[in-house]
């Protein structure tokens, strides 16, 4: 072939349709053909119209590839730097090698020789999750290869390795965690600006958590009656305790909810009074608006570092992630797991079906596709599953409602941390079905009236008490002592 412009024009089309038909990207392919068309038209300017040239096409252990081959003196037309260029030396040769494609000259053979290539795009294997999910099966088959270990080493593993471990790096995440709700309530709250938005805003707030609240406990209960058929349809039943010591705890720890000093609720992990603290503070702000703006600045530069805080300490998750799990499989044969697996099955149940509800709800209302929805939400889920600590998946729950769903950041900041303290559903199931499973281990009916008592504790000390550091079996010894319970169910 001669190098004349239709020709060259051929040619171009021909090497575009070449690397189209391997699948490359198409910028390395306009690089590709902008670097062969300047080559070209540049030979000819040097050699001629007339001068031939060679054209070959062929995939080489699946690497596409070019040559065009010229006869002639040396003439490197990439390194040409004559002032009669349109392109200068400069970018040709930034554009030379990029990514995964290039453009090479060599002289052999009384031949110039110009080879352009490139690769495929790697597609990388995407894992739901990611390193979460990742972390999951890390966990799964270490804890099957330490199964094969001597008993006296996995009480070393487990006992003087991962659980330090472990309560160190949950410690972290619920350190960091305090601060963030404060600070991202308060901060809020300041955006507001109008004390009468913030209060009609907050009265929507609380209503719908209260309905979310009374919902899930509703659905909690018929799922806990077609498991454990303890429930005894008389009106006439009565509570069993009447120990005045245990109502006055119940009473103790309603009052609670309000914080007795500024530090005790951040050192404690009372979340319920730091939110109290933080919806005081903010509302404070509000009201004193331009006379204390210099301090509305600090609460608006503290969240800016308090989430990038966050995000430095969230990278510790899917290590705790791999601990969780490596840990609860060592621990608990199966046979521990089936002797309990009405409770696991109404727990599991019971967050499958309530959202399931809620996001039909949702897609009815607003047309939003449920499977999108739960794909980009999907990594927050999996950490609360694999962690059982909503905590722990706050923080990456904030971020992909921002960045996933476009919500607003004002309203995920403010939002999403309050929901945490006052709307904790997963607490409110644990406690309502552990209610259930007492009753059936203890072979006692629950009556109307105990019902009753049953739901109203249940979100009580779901938002308000403490469940670290044997929490829950405080929790559950309240409730079952105002219910007239054994507590033989707690062993």
């Amino acid at each position: 072939m001669k190098l004349n412009d239709n020709n060259i024009a051929e040619i171009m089309e021909e090497v575009e349709k070449f690397f189209e038909s391997a699948n490359i990207p198409k910028k390395d392919i306009v690089k590709i053909c902008f670097l062969l068309e300047e080559s070209l038209l540049r030979y000819q300017e040097k050699f001629g119209e007339d001068c031939e040239f060679k054209f070959v096409t062929r995939k080489w252990l699946g690497t596409p590839k070019v040559s065009i081959k010229i006869k002639g003196t040396p003439y490197n037309p990439i390194e040409d730097n004559s002032d009669e260029n349109i392109f200068s030396e400069s970018v040709m040769q930034n554009l030379l090698n990029y990514e995964q494609a290039g453009v090479t000259y060599r002289y052999e053979n009384g031949c110039n020789e110009i080879n352009a290539f490139s690769t495929k795009e790697i597609e990388r294997l995407k894992i739901p999750g990611g390193t979460t999910t990742i972390s999951v099966l890390l966990g799964i088959m270490a804890a099957f290869i330490a199964e094969n270990l001597s008993l006296q080493t996995q009480k070393i593993l487990i006992e003087n390795i991962t659980t330090p471990i472990l309560n160190a790096l949950i410690g972290a995440v619920v350190a960091v965690n305090i601060p963030l709700i404060f600070i991202s309530i308060v901060a809020s709250v300041c955006s507001i600006e109008n004390v009468t938005t913030l209060n009609n805003l907050g009265s929507k707030i609380l209503k719908r958590f209260l309905a979310l609240s009374l919902f899930t406990a509703t659905v909690t209960i018929f799922i806990s009656i077609v498991f454990f058929p303890v429930i005894d349809f008389n009106f006439g039943g009565q509570i069993l305790s009447s120990d005045s010591q245990e109502i006055q705890k119940i009473f103790v720890l309603i009052l609670s909810i309000i914080p007795q000093n500024v530090i005790n609720p951040f050192l404690k992990g009372q979340i319920l009074q730091v939110v109290v603290l933080a919806m005081l503070t903010g509302v404070s702000i509000t009201i004193l608006g331009d006379r204390v703006i210099d301090f509305k600045n600090v609460i608006m530069n503290l969240k800016l570092i308090i989430f990038k805080i966050v995000s430095i300490v969230m990278k510790i998750i899917p290590l705790v992630i791999f601990l969780c799990i490596f840990k609860t499989i060592l621990v608990y044969s199966f046979d521990e797991i089936f002797g309990m697996w009405k409770i696991l099955a109404a727990n599991y149940l019971a967050f499958f079906i309530i959202p399931m509800l809620m996001l039909v709800r949702m897609s009815m209302k607003y047309d939003i596709k449920i499977s999108d929805f739960l794909k980009k939400l999907y990594p927050p889920i999996l950490i609360t599953f694999t962690t059982g600590s909503g905590s722990a998946a706050m923080p990456k729950n904030i971020e992909l409602c921002k960045k996933e769903l476009k919500l607003q950041p004002v309203l995920c900041d403010f939002y999403i941390p309050l929901s945490h303290a006052l709307c904790p559903t997963t607490m409110l199931i644990g406690i309502i079905i552990y209610a259930f499973y007492a009753a059936e281990f203890s072979g006692i009916q629950i009556s109307i009236a105990q019902l009753i008592i049953i739901a109203f504790l249940s979100w009580q000390f779901s938002i308000s008490a403490v469940k670290e550091n044997g929490g829950m079996i405080a929790i559950m010894s309240l409730m079952l002592a105002q219910l007239g319970f054994p507590m033989d169910s707690l062993e």
